[in-house]
């Protein structure tokens, strides 16, 4: 069904948002701080050395879940921005927004099967294309269902911590198919293609990372449009704001360093934090972030770099998915990188890739307004729209 947007009683920013692009850099970013020790997973156990150590788990705990949470959100409130966009220009809605989620889910596949078999950008195309839908109902049926998505999501949680008590295969955090971004061990580029291609349609199945992203993603997507519908970067919500936060950073984020990190939660209960107490966090540092803003009109010295990468977030989540390829077949193969301290190899190839993007990211924007895969994504979305 598509109709033209009725006008509804939502919130008018009069102005670009820089927290939007801020917020965007902040899960790009984030989210490969968790992927890193991916990357770098083969070269520790080359060396020899393991991840043990209460700081390196410290490290690894820290941007586990909470940014892939953010991530999440934000593209939720993109989409309620697109249909906001559509209602004033008159425009029909969702209207050609299932060619946009066809367009995200090919990215999707490719990067699954070219670059990283951890890719979420297939799981946010279906997403999206429910949501689109959806975004159409009232705001009482809007919040329940995203009440009732994130319910259910919550039943889950259990079985799937029972059947990892049960040491029954389902995908440990970071996996699709449980297959490695260097995919088998000892394996050649092409052959870790070859079994990616074989392992795409496993990918959605119930031993996947899917059924525990779906709805979960599908309560953040919604949660994500409702708060942008409410004013949640407003200087009238900061009610709201304070008590996100006040929730995110004093209850979630207790509970989740309880889990990651205590020894008092046992480690089959691992994905309540990153499926669960993880989303908490993240809203609470869109709160934090969206608090920051509300009277500041540009980002300042340490939010400009981060609003590049956001302002480029498709082409800087690809890319840091194909560097981290690169220096994981490259660079962290040779022998006296693998002899490294894993948490020290793990830190430096992070801020190693991350200083390329944002130098890349704000390098390409003074020359063009948007990233290159974002002007490829435009070109093809006009081509097929006939636009």
């Amino acid at each position: 069904m598509t109709i033209v947007g009725k006008a509804v009683p939502i919130a008018s920013y009069p102005r670009r948002l820089p927290a939007l692009d801020v917020l965007r850099g902040i899960a790009i970013l984030g989210t490969f701080a968790s992927n890193i020790w991916l990357f770098t997973a083969a070269a520790i156990v080359a060396g020899g050395r393991g991840c043990s150590g209460w700081w390196t788990s410290f490290w690894q705990w820290l941007p586990n879940g909470k940014f892939l949470g953010l991530l999440t959100i934000m593209f939720g409130i993109g989409l309620e921005i697109q249909r906001q966009t559509a209602v004033r220009a008159g425009k029909p809605w969702p209207g050609k927004y299932p060619i946009r989620a066809a367009l995200l889910f090919a990215d999707g596949a490719l990067n699954y099967i070219f670059v990283v078999t951890f890719d979420v950008l297939r799981i946010y195309a279906v997403i999206g294309l429910v949501i689109a839908y959806l975004l159409l109902a009232r705001e009482r049926v809007r919040w329940w269902l995203t009440v009732g998505f994130l319910a259910v999501h919550c039943a889950l949680l259990p079985i799937v911590a029972s059947m990892r008590a049960a040491d029954v295969r389902i995908p440990r955090e970071g996996e699709m198919t449980g297959l490695r971004p260097g995919g088998p061990v000892g394996a050649g580029y092409w052959e870790t293609v070859a079994v990616s291609f074989e392992n795409f349609g496993p990918g959605f199945g119930l031993h996947s990372e899917f059924p525990l992203v779906l709805f979960l993603g599908l309560g953040l997507f919604l949660l994500g449009a409702n708060l942008y519908r409410m004013g949640i970067f407003g200087p009238e919500r900061r009610a709201l704001r304070y008590a996100i936060m006040l929730f995110g950073f004093g209850i979630a984020l207790p509970i989740d360093f309880l889990i990651g990190i205590t020894s008092m939660v046992p480690p089959q209960l691992a994905v309540f934090g990153r499926y669960g107490s993880a989303a908490g966090v993240a809203l609470a540092l869109l709160a934090l972030v969206a608090e920051y803003f509300v009277r500041r009109e540009r980002p300042g010295p340490v939010g400009r770099p981060l609003s590049c990468v956001g302002r480029m977030a498709l082409s800087c989540y690809l890319l840091q998915n194909i560097l981290g390829v690169i220096a994981s077949r490259t660079v962290l193969t040779r022998p006296e990188v693998a002899v490294l301290d894993p948490l020290l190899l793990t830190g430096a190839a992070f801020l190693g890739v991350s200083a390329v993007l944002i130098a890349f990211a704000c390098l390409w924007l003074r020359f063009f307004p948007r990233g290159p895969f974002e002007l490829l994504w435009t070109w093809s979305y006009r081509k097929l729209a006939r636009e």
